[in-house]
C-alpha cells in the first residue's frame, strides 16, 4: 500500500515540474496546426472567382490563458476583404456562403490530434 502511495506523490511532484514546459510544448503544436488551417483557408478563397480579394484578411492570434494555449483563426474584418468572410462563409439573405469554414478544422484535426497523442507519450515517459 505504501508503495503505491509513494508512487502518487512522486507523480505529482513530477506533474508540478513538468506543467509548464508540457503547455509550451501543446502550445507548439496547436500553433502548427492553426497554421495549417489558415494556410487551407487562404487557398480555398483564393480559389473563389468572388472571394479571392479576401485570402490576405485570414490570419490568427493566440487568446492564452494561464496554462490554456487558444487560437483563433478566420478572417480578420480589419483588414482588406475581412468584412467578407460573413458573406463567403455564412451567406446572406440573397445566398451565398460557398465557403466551408469547418473543412480546413476536419482535414488538420487527425495530425494535430496524432501530434498531441506523441506528445502525451512522450511526456508519460518523463514521469
Amino acid at each position: 500500500m505504501s508503495d503505491g502511495l509513494e508512487e502518487v506523490r512522486r507523480l505529482a511532484q513530477n506533474l508540478g515540474r513538468i506543467a509548464g514546459s508540457a503547455v509550451e510544448d501543446v502550445d507548439a503544436v496547436l500553433k502548427k496546426g492553426v497554421q495549417s488551417i489558415k494556410t487551407e483557408m487562404q487557398a480555398d478563397v483564393s480559389s473563389s472567382e468572388h472571394f479571392k480579394g479576401m485570402a490576405g484578411s485570414i490570419s490568427y492570434e493566440s487568446r492564452y490563458l494561464p496554462g490554456r494555449p487558444r487560437y483563433v483563426v478566420g478572417p480578420d474584418k480589419g483588414r482588406r476583404g475581412g468584412s467578407l468572410g460573413n458573406i463567403y462563409y455564412f451567406g446572406t439573405s440573397r445566398g451565398g456562403g460557398s465557403g466551408d469554414i469547418d473543412k480546413p478544422l476536419r482535414n488538420e484535426e487527425p495530425r494535430t490530434v496524432s501530434a498531441l497523442e506523441a506528445l502525451a507519450a512522450r511526456w508519460a515517459g518523463r514521469l
